[in-house]
């Protein structure tokens, strides 16, 4: 679905959701404590129906409202609730300031923390 804005007389302006979730990916990635973009498990099934059933980030569009839902990794050692929260406001901040839409919700989905490797630990 694309969300499509009248700019007066000139012609109109579509934001289609892959930008939107292009957006929340980038905010994403901004953040500290924020490893990756998670894409989760895609399974054998989406390979033969080539459907991605694990989507790292879902955005919903109606009229000029966003929701979002965004699958992460977070690095050992970062408080899950402090990432989690800059995660919901950079993203919210962005796709607002980009776009003009609203940003009603921004779910954010835990999907892994980082291992630290065995040499690591031994060095801390």
């Amino acid at each position: 679905m694309d969300v499509e804005k009248n700019t007066e007389a000139i012609g109109s302006l579509k934001i289609s959701q892959d930008v939107v979730g292009s957006i929340a990916r980038f905010a994403t990635l901004e953040i500290d404590g924020i490893e990756s973009v998670a894409t989760g498990n895609i399974g054998v099934k989406s390979l033969i129906t080539k459907t991605n059933y694990a989507k790292a980030v879902k955005i919903e569009l109606a009229d000029d409202v966003v929701n979002v839902e965004i699958s992460v990794i977070v690095k050992h050692g970062y408080k899950i609730p402090d990432v989690a929260g800059s995660v919901q406001q950079n993203v919210k901040n962005s796709i607002q300031n980009m776009t003009g839409l609203t940003v009603a919700k921004v779910d954010v989905i835990i999907a892994g923390i980082t291992i630290v490797p065995e040499e690591q630990k031994v060095a801390e």
